[in-house]
Formats: structure tokens, sequence, C-alpha cells
């Protein structure tokens, strides 16, 4: 769960103060957790309801609909549609963030060693030939590897990136503790960008042994994300204390460039580039399927499967190149990926499902409960449930068009200087 969004979460202290940001990444890490556990319950249920069924973000969603009101049923088809489209939106943008990422510390390691200038639109044009190789990789067994060493990668990385912050001098005492309205929004899309696993839970839950051990205080979600939430507020905390207002989109932008540290950019650009490969698999899976399906098989029956799925993953990685070149300043892509699809996912739809999820079986209890007693406790339920997740909703509503507001204001002052 912990993965290179960490690395951005200096800045984000940056935009919204030094304590208000320390602050925010634990709220965030709450609510995250919070939206998440719900999301497990409410498929955890519904998966019962099925025989015991796998079930991913979309399905629990479809399964919700299913189960509850019947003036809700024949939405089923089109609230799936909206979540997986906001997955692969997410996936997409994750994606572009991570390219950025890769292109701009290619960039930074060629100039450094080489007589080598180019402009960073050149370097995102030269990485894709790589990143489209690495796509190219189809198989699980493939995918896991490379994570494998991915994960190892980023431990060693961190830890030399860790003894480094906390070994230099601190400006701690020249830094605000809270920054402005627009700060802090920005701030918020940064954050939530960096808790990026909202579309993996459901996967996660479904490979677990025992899927029960996903949820309760000290089960596997709860636990990992508070040990996400510490690490990611040391980061953000000792790397702003430590480069201050000069921080840049990424802490590894400020590393010295030494020969360790430039080790470790070699090895965080290709964690990135496996992250890449992993987020691309996960829009091939909920894409490709349909596409094959319903128009190559469809017109080119005939047709081999193989190099057009090929071909499919070429197209995605072009596409995050052309997010990237629009966007080439990680500092700006990584609000704008969290505040929308980011806020959605983590709040607004988790929120919604558990609300047509568990709010039929109660009032249905409510109806049939014969004491006055048992009715009241009920009532409490159903307003605790409403109040609770339109508190949610609204959270994530309004971070979503206040932060998108304020993310693109940004974006358009720095293209008009």
């Amino acid at each position: 769960m912990i993965g290179p969004g960490c690395l951005s979460l200096p800045v984000a202290f940056k935009q919204s103060g030094l304590w208000c940001g320390f602050s925010l990444v634990f709220i965030f890490g709450f609510l995250n957790n919070y939206c998440m556990l719900q999301l497990v319950h409410c498929s955890q249920y519904l998966s019962r309801k099925k025989g015991d069924a796998h079930l991913d973000y979309g399905n629990v969603a479809y399964e919700a609909c299913e189960n509850s009101f019947k003036w809700l049923r024949p939405y089923k088809y089109v609230v799936r549609i909206i979540v997986n489209t906001t997955i692969i939106a997410l996936q997409i943008g994750i994606c572009s963030v991570f390219y950025v990422f890769v292109g701009v510390h290619t960039r930074e390691l060629v100039e450094y060693y080489t007589t080598f200038q180019a402009s960073t639109t050149v370097y995102f044009m030269i990485v894709a030939i790589p990143m489209i190789l690495i796509n190219f990789i189809r198989t699980l067994k493939g995918i896991g590897y490379c994570s494998a060493v991915g994960n190892v990668l980023m431990i060693i990385s961190l830890g030399f990136i860790f003894q480094y912050l906390i070994r230099a001098e601190h400006v701690i005492n020249e830094l605000p503790w809270i920054s402005d309205f627009n700060g802090i929004l920005t701030a918020c899309g940064s954050i939530l960008y960096s808790f990026e696993g909202q579309a993996m839970v459901l996967p996660m839950e479904n490979k677990l042994k025992n899927p029960k051990n996903m949820i309760g205080p000290l089960g596997v979600l709860s636990t990992g994300m508070s040990l996400v939430s510490v690490i990611y507020a040391a980061c953000g905390f000792f790397g702003y204390i430590t480069y201050g207002n000069s921080v840049e989109g990424s802490i590894t932008l400020n590393l010295p460039n030494s020969v360790q540290f430039n080790i470790v950019k070699i090895f965080l650009t290709l964690v990135v580039s496996f992250g890449f490969m992993i987020q691309q698999y996960v829009i091939v899976e909920m894409t490709w399927p349909s596409l094959r399906q319903n128009i190559l098989n469809a017109k080119f029956p005939k047709a081999p499967n193989v190099p057009f799925e090929l071909l499919y993953r070429a197209m995605l990685v072009i596409l995050a190149m052309a997010v990237a070149i629009a966007i080439p300043n990680l500092e700006q892509i990584i609000p704008l990926v969290g505040v929308s699809c980011g806020m959605m996912l983590a709040f607004v739809f988790p929120a919604l499902i558990d609300t047509i999820t568990f709010l039929p079986p109660l009032l249905r209890k409510y109806a049939r409960s014969s004491s006055q007693h048992e009715k009241t406790k009920t009532k409490i339920s159903i307003y605790y449930k409403i109040i609770q997740n339109s508190i949610l909703v609204v959270i994530g509503c309004f971070g979503c068009i206040a932060g998108l507001q304020s993310t693109i204001r940004d974006l358009i002052q720095s293209n008009t200087h």
C-alpha cells in the first residue's frame, strides 16, 4: 500500500502548511480507511447473498442496486458503468503521474552524467519505448516478479531517503503552520492521491483465505492504513522541514546528485515503471475483454487477439504520455487526479453503496419490530447511517468540486506566466 505517492507529500505540506498537512494525512487516512471498510462490509454482505461470489468495485455497486429499492434496480447497469469509468479514469491519471515521474527523473540523471540536453517533452517521447515494452508483460507471474523486485527497491530507497532527511538541517521554525483555503484544497488532492489503492482493496480482500481478516480494528486494512499513514506523515513532515518552500513535486528532485542518491533515483524510476505496468494491467483487465468481444471478434472473427492486445497496451502508454506532456508538473497533476476520481472512489461511492445496501434491511427491520425499544433502536441506526453517509458524500462532492476549481485555477495561472 506504500507507493511512490508518498514522495510527493512534502509539497502537500507546503501547500497546506506544516501542521495542517500533518493533521490532514491522519484525517484522510482515517476517513479513507473507514470508507474502504464500508465497501468491504458491503462486498461481504452482497457476496453471501450471491453464494460467496467474489465481487470487484463495479459489481459491488451493481449488486447493491440489484438488492436495494425497486426504483433503483433499473439503474444497476448505469451505476456499474459510472464506477468502472471512474476507476479507469483514476488508473489513467495515476499512470500519467508515474509517466511524468519517470520522464523527469530520466532527464535529471541523463543530463547529470552526459552532455545531452533536451526538453522534458523529448524525454517523455524517449521513455515511451521502454514503457511500452514493459507494458507488454501480460502474465500475472511476470507482473508478480516485477512487483516483488519493486517492493524491495522501494524499501531500500525509502530507508536511504529517511536517514538523510532525519539527519539534515531543519527549518521548522520558519514554516507556516497553515496556509490559505485554496492551498489546503490542493493539498487534500495530493494527500488523497498518495492513498492510491482505492481500486485495489476489493481484489486484495478476494485473495485472502479468510476475508474476515480484512476488517476489524486489527484487520489487514486498518493495520495497513495505520502504518501507511505514519510513514506518509513522516515523509511529508521531514521532507518539508528539510527543504522548506523550495521542496519539489517529488522529494527525490531535491536530493543531492551524489552517487548513492542517483542510485536511489534509478531504483525509484524502476519502481515507478513497474507500478505503471501494474496500474495499466488494471485498465487492460477492465476494458480489453469487452473490446475484444464486441469489436475485434465481432467484426474480425479470424483476427489474432494477441497483436491487437499489444497494440491496445501501446495506445494506453501513448495516452499516458499525452497527458504527461499536457501537464508535465508533478505538483499540478497529482492534486488533479486526487481531487477528481480519488474523492469519488474514496468517499462518495462507498457511502452511497453502503446506504443503498443496508438501508432497505434496516427499514424492513423497523417495520417488523414488535417492541417500542426495538423500534427506537432501529430508528437510531437508520438516522445514524443516513447522517454519516450524507456527511461523507458532502465531503467528497465538496472536495471534488472545490478542489478541481482550485487545481484548475493553479494550472491556468502557471501556464499564463
